[in-house]
């Protein structure tokens, strides 16, 4: 890459400088990056849920799918974004952000998913219309009642300063916002309530043993705090976790696997130098005469690539 200003500027520095570090690791060709977790997006769901004849048109694909998302990344575990016809058999945990358009085949990928052990994790409007935009019959979300072993009785936005409480099984109170539904429960138990407003005392979360698996269901938009909270307990459910555990906050840890063996992947999105354990010795690749260690400190904007047992 050569940018307008020519070859004395940084972009061409750090292009001829990331070029100098592959080309040092060779091994690293045909590796590939796997992952425990799939978070579905459908372009065609996304253009279908924003339309503005719906209950509420302030609902934003973008906005919902990061919020699944970031807990995700937050703590380190690695996330594949797929589309609804994907092959799921290879995933622990499936996260569905408001996936409002769903075909009748992908819902049965899902349903199929869970029952062979799999956890599904589900937030609100979802599995209202197929493919043409035709609402599904036999209630909502009628593809996935099954599964999620739940219906939903009625839509209840809320206004956009409105909240409302819910009320968690260990008994700390969070509030919620945008959206809410009132569920009927057919099979699913209650693992939060909403504690104000209309729907208070009607299931706010969900969580339903179905086959082998278990599937979740958020019928409103959490806060940050109990989204991660959420997440961390269908994470240890679906027997998913971090590249590498306790990582600072700013260090971003990948992995890459293949013939040439098995590499870690260090970056730090922070402005300051991160000092990092590793779980045992490894060897930066990058460093020339570097020594397997246990500690490691990267500097801002910082990458490693490690190798090790």
């Amino acid at each position: 890459m050569v940018p307008h200003g020519g070859t004395d500027t940084r972009v061409f520095r750090e292009v001829s400088e990331l070029g100098r570090e592959l080309a040092s690791l060779p091994q690293i060709a045909g590796t590939r990056s796997t992952a425990d977790v799939a978070l579905v997006l459908d372009w065609n769901s996304w253009w279908a849920l924003e339309l503005d004849s719906h209950p509420s048109t302030a609902l934003n694909q973008m906005d919902i799918a990061l919020a699944h998302y970031r807990p995700l990344f937050d703590a380190g575990v690695p996330c594949d974004v797929v589309p609804p016809d994907r092959d799921l058999s290879g995933y622990r945990l499936v996260v569905v952000p408001n996936l409002y358009l769903l075909r009748e085949r992908d819902a049965e990928r899902l349903t199929e998913f869970v029952r062979a052990g799999g956890r599904l994790l589900v937030s609100f409007f979802s599995g209202i219309v197929d493919d043409c935009d035709r609402v599904h019959l036999g209630g909502y979300p009628a593809p996935l009642r099954e599964v999620l072993g739940l219906r939903v009785e009625e839509f209840w936005p809320l206004a956009e300063q409105d909240t409302v409480d819910v009320r968690h099984q260990d008994g700390t109170v969070s509030s919620a916002g945008l959206w809410s539904e009132a569920v009927v429960p057919e099979g699913a138990l209650a693992v939060a309530d909403f504690g104000s407003g209309p729907l208070a005392g009607r299931p706010a979360i969900t969580r339903h043993s179905f086959g082998a698996g278990e599937a979740w269901y958020v019928a409103t938009r959490l806060t940050p705090e109990a989204m991660r909270a959420l997440t961390e307990d269908v994470c240890r459910s679906a027997s998913v976790g971090p590249v590498l555990a306790g990582l600072p906050g700013q260090v971003q840890a990948t992995m890459r696997e293949g013939d040439g063996g098995r590499f870690v992947f260090l970056l730090n999105h922070g402005q300051e130098e991160a000092d990092i354990r590793l779980p045992g010795p490894m060897t930066d690749a990058l460093a020339r005469e570097a020594a397997p260690t246990d500690r490691l400190t990267l500097p801002a904007a910082g990458v490693a690539v490690l190798v090790g047992p």
